[in-house]
């Protein structure tokens, strides 16, 4: 029988799990965007330590939120203004839906908060994720990605 995914608001106690997460998803799934380059990696990882995480997860001015279903398979931040800052899935988890409820809660969260959209900038890994729930390019060829947020937008 297969476990159900559940979401919920991160806790500075899981800031461990999810750097982990965060962590393994950029070494393994970006490739795209990293092309292997060890100092290109260890850049990207500079701010992620459990430490950091805690910090962020601990700003009221973000929402975190983190989903899984033995364990945080994914996490996810975005701020009251509607900047969604990360969104990461662990590898064994990719393709499992887990991104897409991650993606889901944090737009409502925003929304919620009084957002009227949701930004991001993409990697290259992720542009088609965001592009099939909706976002758009800010201008052609842009990593900047837009989304409007509203009744007919989410499912409240």
């Amino acid at each position: 029988m297969a476990l159900s995914l559940w979401l919920r608001p991160a806790k500075t106690a899981d800031a461990r799990t999810v750097s982990r997460v965060i962590r393994r998803s950029i070494v393994e799934l970006c490739a795209e965007d990293h092309g292997g380059d060890l100092h290109r990696i260890a850049e990207w990882l500079a701010n992620k330590s459990p430490q950091q995480v805690g910090r962020w997860i601990a700003d009221r001015e973000q929402f975190w939120c983190v989903a899984g279903r033995e364990a945080i398979e994914g996490a996810g931040a975005i701020r009251r203004d509607g900047r969604l800052l990360l969104l990461y899935v662990d590898p064994s988890a990719r393709f499992t839906g887990v991104s897409r409820a991650l993606l889901d809660q944090l737009e409502l969260d925003a929304f919620q908060a009084g957002a009227n959209a949701v930004r991001v900038t993409s990697t290259r890994t992720a542009l088609r994720f965001y592009l099939a729930s909706g976002y758009r390019r800010t201008k052609p060829e842009s990593e900047e990605l837009v989304k409007p947020l509203g009744a007919n937008t989410l499912a409240v």
